[in-house]
């Protein structure tokens, strides 16, 4: 039975599905590598020794050239991400609505729109996502490893750290959520390290989801936001913050299912499909 492998490889991470032919989805192998280590994603190809390999990502044409006689295809990175999404959502236990937003959080962040046909169009984006994450935890906390960051976020009490809507004006005196920042990192009343996360993580989290929700609402009311990305993988204090802010901009939250593979399901099944 032959093997179909895709790969997207990030800023940070390289992704790895396989899948042998005519198997269902769920029964793919996954698996994460360090993105700047090409020599071991090559390897962990090859290994496998799948009949095809789609390749896609900022390190696509670094990884194809590396596997060499053109064993690797190069896939869209956006093309991947619509395909990859098309395949994950159906376990999922949504429908989305169509047109929606796919938002890709990596590195950093890419906002793309999805039409009733399958057609993918970036339509924003910003700098911050998970990269943000790890250098500021980095800086603050001298600890970028990311299971250890998304525990002690879930510990920490960023109203501490941040300066809040609450901190500046009392109730029903502005027309904005008590809780929403008024400034990141604008009080530091707390050098804990939990404290630090948390704010770290909200630092990220509420500006793309309040920029996501508020191209969705731009779009129509409601419209649903798909969060996915490697950065998202065992953070769920980035997902609940996400799914509030999303929500106060005007948008729908959804996660995608192992929406960290996105990106890598996508490459292999425009690959495997020739």
């Amino acid at each position: 039975m032959s093997l179909h492998a895709g790969v997207d490889v990030g800023a940070t991470l390289a992704k790895i599905v396989t899948l042998a032919e005519g198997e269902p989805l769920e029964r793919a192998e996954r698996a994460f590598l360090p993105a700047n280590d090409r020599e071991a994603v090559v390897r962990a190809l090859e290994s496998a020794a799948p009949s095809t390999i789609g390749v896609t990502g900022a390190g696509a044409r670094a990884v194809a050239a590396l596997l060499g006689d053109g064993r690797g295809v190069l896939v869209d990175e956006f093309a991947a991400w619509g395909r990859g999404e098309r395949a994950l959502v159906l376990g999922a236990d949504f429908v989305p609505t169509s047109p929606h937003l796919l938002v890709s959080l990596g590195t950093g962040t890419s906002i793309l729109r999805v039409d009733a046909d399958g057609s993918v169009k970036r339509i924003g984006g910003t700098a911050l996502g998970g990269g943000t994450l790890r250098g500021l935890a980095t800086l603050l906390l001298g600890d970028a490893d990311h299971a250890r960051l998304a525990a002690l976020a879930l510990e920490g009490d960023r109203r501490r750290v941040d300066l809040l809507v609450s901190d500046l004006y009392g109730t029903d005196e502005i027309a904005l959520a008590d809780d929403l920042t008024a400034a990141s990192f604008g009080k530091v009343d707390s050098p804990r390290p939990a404290d630090l996360a948390g704010a770290i993580a909200r630092l990220v989290a509420e500006n793309v989801g309040l920029i996501a929700g508020a191209l969705a609402a731009a779009v129509a009311p409601g419209t649903d936001v798909v969060y996915a990305g490697s950065t998202l993988a065992g953070h769920e204090t980035l997902r609940g913050i996400l799914a509030f802010a999303t929500r106060l901009a005007g948008g729908t939250p959804r996660f995608l299912p192992h929406g960290e593979f996105a990106g890598a399901v996508g490459a292999l099944l425009v690959a495997s499909d020739g």
